[in-house]
């Protein structure tokens, strides 16, 4: 029938060279990832859509259910969806599920650390012709949704919900204490955090104010470097951590901090108080044996739920003495979803990509149930949300010019930093005699890391 077609365009050629041009022939194909004639939504054939996700325990229940709402929009689609406990490995779940032929339909990951491995290997569909069919734009996202959805400009995942991080405070300590107001400068964070530690008399601690700890609860050494305005990579894509000197001085702070509790007294309090207590009713800050916290802005909803008697407030976390404009801005992050290559019903799982990422009930919903921050610009400031006042700086913070997703997505995944959390288990332990000499060697390994590329 093509060639037929064909071979009749050049024979009316001359007579009608408007309608030759038109015969050159498309294939026909739609340019959507799914490659369907129609609009998703337009192909009202029975499927089941297969979801893995990582949610558990109560946010699980919620948010199946709210999966029922998707199910009632589109009557022709059953969503399975398939809840994996452990968050932490999730991911390469996920990616050797992919690489095997055995992925899902579509997936919704606590783990954006992994989107630059999935855009780069094309584990994950370019969502672009998708949005442009249905209208769906990224600037319905606060600017930091860039930073941790897109890579190389491929949209291959969408934020659904999000996570920004700032400080908890116990009002109650802070009045005992004298402090009228939570720290903005590290300086004040430094004197308030000692201020308002309680040791025993053997020295060990009883209350403390802030615990500087690279992995208590949700700080990182990069959560505190960015406050010194550190960066990852030059424009070369080579890690500067010896040559920028805001890593040192988030090291030396973070130093300091712990001298004055004794490395191992803090040690001993993380041991009590840290590790599995984090996502618990026995959290350390929810419990007043800290006063001070850097957390995510889910531990409203926990507070809540565990000790709504908690007296206490939120705040920016503050910024380097030198960095004042920093201050209201952090790192953001949080749930992306998208559709793996290889996906049985691509065009049917967009639709529940977009729902997870724009619908208003659904962002609404879940942020007042959950407590995570709503993800489009126009339901931040929904009269559905029902969140408290302590709520709004994490709001604030994902709306920030200045907040980005970090440590930076590179093709290697979340891997690729492993070198630098190794580096500082070591400095946090008085373990290094040379600062400088020892950067000098993680952005070496870092380099090496990155060499190897996407890793299954």
């Amino acid at each position: 029938m093509r060639s037929q077609w064909r071979a009749l365009c050049a024979l009316l050629a001359l007579a009608l060279v408007a309608l030759a041009a038109g015969c050159g022939g498309s294939s026909g194909s739609s340019s959507s990832g799914g490659g369907g004639t129609a609009a998703p939504s337009e192909d009202k054939t029975p499927v089941t859509l297969t979801l893995w996700h990582p949610w558990t325990g109560d946010e699980k229940k919620i948010f199946e259910a709210q999966l029922k709402t998707f199910e009632a929009q589109y009557p022709w689609i059953t969503v399975k969806a398939v809840g994996y406990p452990d968050s932490d490995t999730f991911d390469d779940q996920v990616i050797k599920a992919i690489k095997g032929g055995n992925g899902p339909d579509a997936v919704l990951s606590f783990g954006p650390d992994y989107d630059g491995q999935y855009c780069s290997s094309g584990l994950m569909q370019e969502l672009s012709s998708y949005m442009d069919q249905d209208g769906v734009s990224i600037d319905q996202f606060a600017p930091a949704a860039i930073t941790y959805t897109q890579f190389d400009d491929k949209q291959c995942m969408l934020p659904s919900l999000t996570d920004s991080f700032g400080l908890y405070y116990n009002k109650d300590m802070f009045a005992k204490a004298g402090i009228t107001s939570p720290p903005k400068t590290m300086t004040e964070l430094m004197d308030d955090a000692k201020k308002l530690t309680v040791k025993n008399s053997d020295g060990t601690i009883k209350v403390a104010g802030f615990v500087p700890l690279q992995d208590f609860e949700q700080l990182g050494i990069y959560d505190l470097a960015r406050m010194w305005g550190a960066k990852f990579f030059d424009d070369n894509g080579d890690p500067v951590l010896s040559s920028d000197p805001a890593w040192a001085s988030a090291l030396q702070w973070q130093k300091q901090m712990i001298d004055y509790y004794g490395y191992d007294n803090i040690i001993k309090f993380n041991a009590a108080y840290g590790g599995d207590n984090e996502f618990s009713a026995s959290n350390a800050f929810e419990t007043g044996k800290v006063a001070m916290m850097f957390d995510g802005e889910w531990r409203t909803a926990f507070i809540k739920r565990e000790h709504p008697e908690l007296n206490y407030g939120t705040a920016f976390f503050p910024a380097a003495d030198d960095h004042p404009d920093l201050y209201g801005s952090q790192r953001v992050g949080g749930t992306v979803v998208g559709i793996p290559q290889g996906s049985k019903h691509p065009d049917q799982a967009w639709l529940l990509v977009k729902f997870l990422s724009t619908d208003p009930g659904y962002i609404t919903t879940m942020a007042n149930q959950v407590g995570n921050v709503p993800t489009t610009v126009d339901t931040a400031t929904s009269p559905d949300l029902k969140l408290p006042p302590t709520f709004q700086p994490f709001i604030d913070v994902w709306q920030n010019k200045d907040s980005s997703f970090f440590p930076p997505l590179t093709t290697a995944g979340r891997g690729y930093f492993l070198p630098l959390q190794q580096f500082v288990d070591k400095w946090q332990a008085g373990n290094v005699s040379d600062l400088q000499s020892g950067l000098e060697q993680v952005d070496e390994q870092i380099k090496n890391n990155l060499a190897l590329g996407d890793q299954p």
